[in-house]
């Protein structure tokens, strides 16, 4: 398998970003089920010509991918997305978009008069429990929510948070700037849990993912910009480190990564991360109050579906 591949992880993580992390999942067994996803082994793709970056780009011209985060540990059947994110590139200006769905989201439009019952994060779930595994759970979610914002997708990846603590650790940890101090003693980490003190903080990754994952002491929708934050900053590290780092990243994300994109378009995905403008990413978070509207007493909230699809409309908007 192609060790570039693997990299994607930023792409991932970082999208295109880092494309330079990159693919590796995409050549990645497909049998990897949520029970199993951290022993799947990679089967090789035949031999085929590069990957263009524009044979990337869907009919808008544009490269988007579905981020999907992971909850799965050993032991736990059943793995949630706790961490939904559609991130975009402009291939010609460079500009960066990501858009964040929190998990809390219940009755989210999935097909014409069709909308999804329960809350957004377990949709990966019920499709890999019906289906059997993740890729065509993955294919089935990727279609659903390109309808839900009524936009192209492009590709899905979906990484599991260990992968995560993997990969920033191997980079050397990333930096973050917090607006206020970080506070949450329910994350499991040291004997006084998750303390950050406001300002620059440099994370390595059991820290960035506990910084990414924490909502105790906060609320879900800065958690999902924390998200955000952490695959900006692990976007601009990659890049800054350089293809030095890249079989060291392969080895990290090995088999915590899954993916449809062919481990042959790494090379395009490299030449796209060089224009991508990561000092200027939007960052949107479907909250209430413009793009939804809590339900009381259930600790959830409801798309506005119209007002998401406007937004979609002007960031997402086709390449000309």
């Amino acid at each position: 398998m192609s060790r570039v591949l693997l990299g994607l992880i930023s792409a991932i993580l970082v999208f295109v970003a880092s494309g330079c992390a990159g693919l590796a999942a995409g050549a990645q067994d497909e049998a990897r089920d949520s029970a199993r996803l951290a022993k799947a082994k990679p089967a090789p793709e035949p031999t085929k010509s590069p990957v263009r970056v524009a044979d990337l780009l869907g009919s808008d011209g544009r490269l988007t991918v579905l981020i999907l985060g992971s909850d799965y540990r050993e032991g736990i059947i059943g793995a949630r997305t706790d961490a939904i994110i559609v991130a975009t590139i402009n291939p010609v200006s460079g500009k960066v978009a990501m858009v964040s769905l929190p998990r809390d989201t219940v009755n989210v439009p999935i097909a014409p008069g069709k909308a999804y019952p329960g809350r957004i994060n377990s949709l990966f779930w019920e499709y890999e429990r019906k289906l059997g595994k993740a890729k065509p759970a993955l294919k089935r979610v990727k279609k659903e929510l390109a309808y839900a914002f009524d936009t192209e997708i492009d590709y899905y990846a979906m990484i599991e948070f260990d992968g995560l603590v993997r990969l920033i650790n191997t980079i050397g940890g990333i930096d973050v700037t917090l607006a206020e101090k970080l506070v949450d003693k329910s994350m499991h980490l040291g004997d006084k849990g998750l303390k950050l003190r406001k300002g620059e903080r440099h994370l390595d990754g059991k820290t960035a993912l506990a910084f990414s994952r924490s909502r105790h002491t906060s609320t879900d929708y800065d958690r999902s910009r924390r998200q955000q934050q952490v695959l900006t900053a692990s976007a601009t590290k990659v890049r800054k480190r350089g293809l030095d780092q890249l079989a060291n990243l392969v080895e990290a994300a090995r088999s915590k990564i899954v993916t449809d994109m062919p481990y042959r378009a790494a090379p395009a995905l490299l030449e796209l991360a060089g224009k991508a403008d990561l000092a200027k990413v939007k960052s949107v978070v479907l909250e209430p109050g413009r793009y939804a509207r809590e339900l009381p007493g259930t600790y959830t909230i409801t798309p506005r579906v119209l007002e998401v699809q406007k937004l979609f409309d002007r960031v997402f908007k086709p390449v000309r």
